[in-house]
């Protein structure tokens, strides 16, 4: 019952619409011309280890007696990151951002990414692997990851289970897309493509890390991982790797007063990825995704308080490749999960991965301080939040509401120069907990 209330207030948040618009102090905070922001990136999660790296952003914001100021984020945005981690994570992006380009209707979006991730999580694709956390090595199921984690390094007949639900992946991507402003910039319309090569190694009988009988750090053979079985089983798509592009088309209703920071409005976007051979796809499926975010200031006049939620359910078809299967096709910004820090915090990264998936998260964001140093505009902001998910073969399967996946947790978040947000989260579930350090608001 608390989980059907939990579910029913978080989509209530993303209800309320508001006015299109920065507000009169946000406008008069706003930056002329163009400006350079650049934070050291440092990270730690359970599935990344410690981070490092860099990120830099360049906006243009115009003049104000364009037209365009008041009503835009920014006329240009670039950045550049560069990240790695001690797991084996590495995260390079250039990203560049132009709405209402050359004063047009247009917004052109293009993106080069180079990730990879020697130990990404695999959790298998049924509901067996979602109720529980258990591997071949042990009779018992876990309720808490550092239990189980704990249990699979352990050496047992020889072998190991320490990369029982890991793989090694190296992904190359470009995205570039174009959106048409209708009806007073509420409404864009998009198509896109994606260019991607998805390179997989598994780690079955590869030495690994392992822990003795004593407790000593040691190694051993990997036994057969989860993916393995589950390919053996012809269980999957995808399991050599290789070309996976699609074509997108999307539809976006958004009524925010401010992108990057939003006091109020609506964001509402549908998303359509088609990977097929037209597009030189070696795989052919359909990916759908909906989700809607609301922002409501419900006492502007008395504190700096925000409302936010967002609401999203996904479908897509058998031919889909399994290393695809978490990507959450945002048109704004792409996404992994179930699991992880834009998703369910608290959970693993990609714990809950099916055809059909379904989120939804609440936050109340409340900027208590703001400064100026050296002209750079400062603002402090903490935000409890709760986040709820679900995985499942269909969607008929997303109707159990007791198999949904609570979390919570709180963050505190820096705002710099209105654009630029870094965020620190901590979640927790019934599982563990998870710390996380990263640019921008949740969604």
């Amino acid at each position: 019952m608390v989980r059907v209330l939990v579910l029913a207030l978080v989509v209530g948040l993303a209800l309320p619409a508001g006015a299109e618009g920065l507000s009169d102090e946000d406008l008069l905070r706003k930056n002329e011309g163009g400006y350079v922001t650049a934070l050291p990136l440092l990270a730690y999660s359970a599935d990344f280890g410690v981070g490092g790296g860099v990120r830099g952003y360049y906006y243009w914001n115009g003049k104000r007696s364009d037209p365009r100021f008041a009503v835009t984020p920014y006329l240009a945005r670039v950045f550049v990151n560069v990240f790695a981690t001690t797991n084996g994570v590495q995260y390079h992006w250039l990203d560049l951002d132009a709405p209402r380009v050359f004063s047009s209707p247009y917004r052109v979006r293009a993106q080069l990414v180079l990730a990879r991730n020697r130990f990404s999580n695999y959790f298998g694709f049924h509901e067996a692997g979602r109720a529980a956390l258990r591997f071949p090595g042990a009779s018992q199921r876990f309720e808490r990851y550092s239990d189980y984690d704990a249990a699979q390094r352990r050496i047992v007949g020889g072998e190991t289970y320490t990369r029982y639900d890991q793989y090694d992946q190296l992904r190359p991507t470009a995205i570039t897309s174009i959106e048409r402003a209708l009806l007073g910039d509420r409404l864009r319309v998009l198509g896109g493509v994606r260019v991607s090569y998805l390179r997989i190694r598994d780690y079955t009988g590869r030495t690994v890390d392992a822990t003795a009988d004593d407790g000593a750090e040691s190694s051993a053979p990997q036994a057969p991982t989860r993916l393995r079985e589950d390919c053996d089983a012809g269980l999957l798509v995808g399991c050599s790797g290789g070309r996976d592009h699609t074509f997108r088309v999307g539809l976006v209703y958004d009524t925010r007063d401010f992108e990057p920071d939003p006091n109020r409005g609506v964001y509402a976007d549908l998303s359509i990825d088609v990977g097929t051979i037209a597009v030189g796809s070696q795989f052919d499926y359909v990916r759908a995704l909906l989700a809607v975010r609301g922002y409501w200031s419900p006492m502007p006049e008395i504190a700096d308080l925000v409302l936010a939620g967002r609401a999203m359910v996904q479908a897509q078809t058998a031919g889909t490749p399994f290393f695809s299967m978490d990507v959450l096709p945002f048109v704004e910004d792409p996404r992994t999960g179930l699991g992880g820090h834009r998703t369910l915090r608290g959970f693993r990264q990609s714990r809950y991965v099916d055809h059909a998936m379904s989120a939804v998260s609440g936050e109340v964001r409340w900027t208590f301080a703001r400064t100026t140093i050296r002209c750079q505009k400062l603002a402090f902001i903490v935000a409890p939040f709760v986040d709820l998910g679900r995985a499942a073969d269909d969607l008929a399967g997303l109707a159990h509401v007791s198999r949904w996946r609570p979390s919570a947790g709180a963050a505190f978040r820096v705002s710099w120069n209105l654009a630029t947000i870094g965020t620190l989260d901590y979640g927790f579930s019934e599982e563990g907990s998870g710390l996380y350090v990263n640019f921008g608001h949740m969604f």
